[in-house]
């Protein structure tokens, strides 16, 4: 129960004890006039306006109680907001930044228990039954000695599939991509793949697509297809001019053609790019992967995957990786 729920509550309590204790002593009262005051007039209109008390402290508390349980089934409407401003965004306190202004998308809100979250010299875990330990990597980690990566309490792998150039716009096989893919599903990690985007179109969106699911032919993963696109700082990059629209139908066409393959399709984005670009409302039918570096994540909507670092060190890779933390039991 919420401060909030537990407030209502306490308020609805209140109420139902004044009304008990009114119920009765003014019962008591009133019956305990003689009998002629009783047939009265004046008893009568005196016995009116108590029973018209009662009737309105019962219609309080009914109305309470009745918010009160719509609350409980569905939840705050904005958990954690302070405001709504005229052109429709909301206005939260935000653990890291203090109060800001975000879009008010109609999708599920970040419901994670922060009490939860444990940090042992940097290795964030999450006390869950359904929350994994997993990581992230390309060709940039070399070889990966799988095996190990497993014994050290890696759970599932986020792989690299490939990526689409910059400045050209070709698109390229993550030179480790296959190696990883055996080496990890043989040492019984869970993999899903991604693929780093920079698609100026729809159209340029569906062909990274099919390109990933020409490189999969059909293989087995637990996690999802997940689409990244980023804003780079590579000089005469293709990218520099799109607007969140653009790439939200872009992340869209992606996301729908590797769900009509008959995977699991998401969406990778830090804060910036979920606040001031994405329209997530769009995208609510596919998972959220949510890049912060922070020891709680704080974003205010709903994510499945979090990466927190992309600087830990696991046992088994010779670099620095990325590591995450999987909310949702995906197999």
């Amino acid at each position: 129960m919420t401060e909030i729920q537990y407030n209502r509550h306490k308020a609805s309590l209140f109420l139902e004890e004044i009304l008990r204790k009114g119920s009765i002593e003014g019962y008591e009262k009133f019956s305990s006039q003689p009998t002629e005051n009783k047939d009265s007039a004046s008893f009568a209109r005196k016995r009116a306006v108590f029973l018209g008390i009662v009737i309105v402290l019962v219609a309080a508390v009914v109305a309470l109680s009745l918010y009160t349980a719509l609350n409980s089934a569905f939840g705050d409407s904005n958990p954690g907001a302070v405001s709504s401003t005229e052109d429709g965004k909301l206005v939260i306190e935000d653990l890291y930044e203090g109060e800001i202004t975000i879009p008010d998308f109609d999708i599920a809100h970040n419901t994670y228990d922060t009490e939860k979250f444990q940090n042992d010299n940097g290795l964030i875990t999450y006390d869950d039954p359904n929350a994994s330990l997993g990581i992230d990597v390309s060709d940039y980690q070399g070889e990966i000695d799988w095996e190990t990566v497993k014994e050290s309490g890696i759970d599932f792998a986020m792989i690299r599939a490939g990526y689409r150039g910059a400045t050209r716009g070709s698109l390229y096989e993550d030179e480790s991509f296959e190696r990883n893919y055996e080496g990890a599903t043989n040492a019984g990690i869970q993999v899903g793949v991604y693929f780093f985007s920079q698609a100026t179109s729809v159209a340029e969106a569906e062909e990274e697509a099919s390109y990933v699911l020409g490189l999969l032919q059909g293989k087995d993963l637990a996690y999802p297809v997940v689409f990244d696109w980023e804003f780079t700082e590579v000089e005469g990059s293709r990218t520099t001019s799109a607007t969140g629209e653009q790439i939200t139908s872009y992340a869209s066409a992606f996301c729908k053609k590797i769900s009509k393959a008959g995977y699991t399709a998401g969406v990778y984005f830090n804060r910036s790019l979920g606040y001031n670009y994405y329209n997530l409302e769009e995208l609510r039918d596919f998972d959220f992967w949510l890049a912060e570096y922070q020891n709680i994540p704080a974003f205010y909507y709903d994510f499945k995957l979090w990466q927190y670092s992309d600087n830990a060190q696991v046992q088994g890779i010779s670099t620095p990786v990325d590591i995450n933390i999987s909310f949702k039991k995906y197999a």
